[in-house]
């Protein structure tokens, strides 16, 4: 048995076609066997990188044959020579012929000569379609850099068409666009009225925010500094949860990267959110800065945490005997129900005198025990202002713990950038790979978001051009706000 895989092109305005008919394939089978059934996977990739090619030359050439006349005048343009222009595609790495032509007399002046125009090259700026950046994007997110290569070029015809380090510079140039776009996107942000109404979102159900440590790989940086990135999750009443992430160094305002994930997730200016989040001291200041984040709430599951650890400490103490062990237990207990019933200065007060008492054994200060106590009261006292009544959020269904922050550390840092994998990174590569990956698992990435991204970005560009050539102010203030 034969298959014999033919390509005929027929023009678009009528029904003719060409007169050769371009073989792409021979397939041989054994007569009365199914040993091989239906198309191999280098059957498939060979045909596919064959049928791209033919296609991607063929429509090279129709094109070029409405360019080699001038647009004003109509006369035929001289031809200079010809050169090689690669397209990079889904199926494979295309080669194409790219003449060169000599601009018409009609454009030419005595000031000016004639010059050569290079039509293909004017026409690809870029040698990559948005689908294989899209490709290599979506699965350099999910993979390390050369397992993404790997499957690639076992599935698709590109064995000589990516390479790890391209797909790595892919990642850090589209996470530079998004980041761009994100910018662009604070920079519009409306600003909110002093005497304006506020009320709380009703469709947004909480924001929560975390941090996590990366290793740095940075020669430049202080050995052994880490790279901070701080990834946060929004949960909705109706609607499946949105992420955003950065790296804190990349930024110019963590309060204004809040605003603008609000504002995309559609929270208006008269609306505010709840932010849930652990102690740490940018937290605060994001919050306190943000336009849309009515107030952080301390989370409930590092407080548990310390109450847990002082509870253990308890049986460890040999200097409380088994029968008082459990009245000091009990007391630890009912200042933690305490502060879940939002009366954290009752707590405090509980456990500033459990500890006096304790104080009057000989010892005490170099235990365990008081270690724990003394770690819960600074606790509470430092973050008095971000308890609220827990059980009363956890009985109308309210979260009451950053859990829905740290899953998302885990499916954006941890599960790419930092577990099983001993990776180090630079600040501005993390920051660029956690743009990308969080556009992937929010399903914000297209290879239209690409197309997108490229056009914005060039017409951003021409905009800072032309303005900067009258106003240095305006080019300094850009350059500020770009990062």
């Amino acid at each position: 048995m034969r298959l014999i895989i033919q390509a005929r092109l027929a023009d678009g305005d009528s029904a003719t076609t060409g007169e050769g008919d371009e073989v792409l394939a021979v397939i041989e089978r054994p007569d009365c066997s199914l040993a091989e059934l239906g198309l191999t996977l280098a059957e498939g990739r060979s045909m596919l990188a064959k049928v791209q090619a033919e296609l991607i030359s063929k429509q090279v050439q129709c094109w070029m044959s409405g360019q080699i006349h001038c647009q004003s005048c109509g006369a035929a343009l001289r031809h200079k020579d010809s050169r090689s222009t690669v397209l990079r595609t889904v199926y494979g790495k295309v080669t194409m012929k790219s003449p060169r032509l000599w601009s018409c007399e009609c454009q030419g002046t005595l000031q000016t000569e004639q010059r050569v125009v290079h039509p293909l090259s004017k026409a690809l700026t870029r040698r990559v379609t948005p689908e294989l950046e899209y490709l290599e994007a979506k699965w350099a997110a999910h993979l390390p850099y050369r397992q993404a290569t790997a499957m690639l070029t076992e599935v698709l015809p590109l064995e000589k068409g990516i390479s790890s380090s391209g797909i790595r510079d892919r990642i850090l140039d589209l996470g530079k666009q998004l980041d761009a776009d994100i910018e662009r996107d604070i920079a519009q942000l409306p600003q909110s009225v002093a005497d304006e109404q506020v009320r709380e979102c009703s469709h947004v159900a909480a924001v929560s925010v975390d941090s996590a440590w990366l290793r740095n790989c940075d020669p430049g940086r202080a050995p052994g500094r880490h790279v901070n990135i701080v990834a946060g999750r929004a949960t909705f009443t109706d609607a499946p949860p949105k992420l955003y992430a950065y790296v804190h160094k990349e930024v110019t305002s963590a309060a204004a990267r809040l605003d603008q994930f609000l504002r995309r997730i559609g929270v208006a200016t008269n609306e505010r959110v709840t932010v849930i989040s652990d102690d740490g001291g940018e937290f605060g200041k994001t919050v306190e800065g943000s336009q849309l984040a009515r107030g952080r709430i301390l989370d409930w599951f590092h407080i548990a945490m310390k109450f847990q650890a002082a509870e253990r400490s308890v049986f460890g103490s040999k200097m409380i005997d088994s029968m008082e062990r459990e009245s000091v237990e009990t007391e630890i207990i009912h200042a933690k129900w305490l502060v879940w019933h939002g009366k954290g200065g009752k707590a405090l007060e509980q456990i500033k005198a459990l500890d006096s008492r304790l104080l009057a054994r000989e010892g005490h200060e170099f235990k365990t025990l008081w270690w724990n106590l003394n770690t819960v009261s600074s606790y509470l006292k430092k973050n008095a202002g971000t308890l609220v009544n827990y059980g009363a959020r956890h009985r109308k269904g309210l979260p009451i713990s950053s859990s829905i922050a740290e899953s998302a550390v885990n499916q954006v840092v941890s599960y790419r950038m930092a577990k099983k994998r001993q990776m180090r990174w630079t600040d501005e590569g993390a920051h660029c790979m956690a743009q990308v990956r969080v556009a992937v698992l929010n399903g914000e990435f297209s290879p239209r978001r690409i197309s997108a991204l490229k056009i914005a970005d060039i017409d951003y560009g021409k905009c800072i051009g032309s303005v900067s050539a009258g106003s240095s102010r305006f080019t300094e203030h850009t350059a500020v706000s770009k990062g």
